[in-house]
């Protein structure tokens, strides 16, 4: 069994241990010793890197009444060693973690919202609710959480029975066992937890809500804190600034700036078109004009067109006069679009799945128009000539 200094000391960084038992992790050395200061990873809180001696430690991992060390390194069985534990990870997690314990608890009292999940990420840390809240109700519980700690109140840590923790309205996980460990934000939060967490709210700095979204029937709560949120600060001030540089506005004018260039671009993007349905259907005016009989039969191909280009010229080909457009374009692929006007009795899908056998694709389409494509740009020319054989014996044989 290992002795976790960490529950009683949550800023102890160094200390003096044996190695009981070498193990192998993934491939990987690994230690048990007989105490340590790291924490190993449980309750959403990511475990703490260091050294043993002259070994990094990679991850700390919980088996059974066992704390595993994985190493970069091998150490022997029986040597004492000394742990470092790195300082900047435990204290940020020490923010992290019970800036998390404020803002759930201030979500119930509030919106009697529960946490149902928690995950402290590398970069931002979330919380997952039982039930949905709203922009209103998320900033008022960030807002109650920062009176707590700007308030500096007392966190302490005691062990109790399952019974006592029950009676004084915990719930207790069913893997904490008889003896449960109890932190407490005075007079504002008890929870039972194993993590590490500071000795006055005030540590926190701050906790700072990014986003929120609705998630599997609840609400899911990004959020940062302490030198994570000033980060957080920085970088978004950044951006604002760098954003009010391009759109040559201040910051508080910078929404109304934004939102006018947005109906500029969806104007000029309503214009582009525009002037693209004129000029398809000027393109398939001009093809028509080249084939005089009817229906006609039209086979053409394009550099670089998309295929909603293709579509919408083969559809205004069919809809101008009695056609068939076998169109083509090489672009990232091979592109087909088959069409005919209604009535001419061709079966476009069946001639658009032989075409794209031949470019080594698929595609497919329903009643007078099919699209495909495949990969064999050097094939198209001789996929639409088959088509256009197979329609040229169809009229023949009609």
């Amino acid at each position: 069994m290992t002795e976790r200094l960490y529950r009683d000391d949550p800023y102890l960084l160094e200390f003096q241990a044996r190695v009981v038992a070498r193990r192998l992790d993934q491939g990987r050395p690994a230690v048990v010793l007989d105490r340590t200061a790291f924490y190993a990873e449980s309750g959403g809180q990511p475990w703490d890197l260091g050294t043993l001696g002259d070994a990094a430690v990679l991850a700390v991992i919980e088996k059974g009444d066992e704390v595993v060390h994985v190493l970069d390194r091998p150490l022997e069985e029986g040597a004492e060693v000394r742990g470092r534990v790195d300082e900047a990870r435990r204290r940020d997690h020490r923010q992290q973690h019970h800036g998390q314990h404020l803002l759930s608890r201030a979500l119930v009292e509030l919106h009697r919202a529960n946490t149902i999940s928690f995950h402290l990420g590398a970069e931002v840390s979330t919380i997952d609710l039982d039930r949905e809240v709203g922009e209103a109700a998320v900033r008022a519980a960030e807002a109650r959480a920062n009176e707590v700690v700007w308030e500096g109140r007392a966190v302490t840590v005691r062990v109790v029975s399952r019974a006592d923790a029950a009676a004084a309205g915990v719930k207790v996980p069913e893997e904490a066992g008889d003896a449960v460990r109890l932190v407490e934000a005075a007079g504002f939060d008890l929870q039972a937890c194993g993590g590490t967490h500071p000795r006055s709210t005030s540590e926190v700095g701050v906790v700072l809500v990014l986003d929120h979204e609705r998630y599997k029937g609840g609400s899911r709560v990004r959020f940062v804190c302490g030198h994570r949120a000033v980060e957080a600060f920085r970088r978004r001030t950044a951006v604002l600034a760098d954003l009010a540089s391009v759109f040559s506005a201040s910051l508080e004018d910078l929404p109304a700036a934004a939102r006018r260039s947005v109906e500029a671009m969806a104007e000029g993007e309503r214009q582009r078109h525009l002037l693209l349905e004129r000029a398809l259907e000027g393109e398939a005016r001009r093809l028509l004009a080249d084939h005089a009989e009817r229906p006609a039969l039209v086979v053409a191909t394009y550099d670089g067109w998309p295929p909603a280009d293709l579509r919408v010229l083969a559809q205004k080909l069919v809809a101008l006069a009695p056609a068939v457009a076998l169109l083509g374009s090489r672009a990232d692929k091979a592109h087909l679009v088959f069409a005919q006007s209604a009535g001419l009795g061709h079966d476009v899908t069946a001639l658009l799945r032989q075409a794209v056998t031949t470019l080594g694709g698929r595609g497919g389409g329903r009643g007078d128009l099919a699209q495909g494509g495949g990969d064999r740009l050097d094939l198209l020319g001789e996929a639409l000539d088959g088509a256009a054989r197979t329609v040229r014996g169809d009229a023949s044989a009609a």
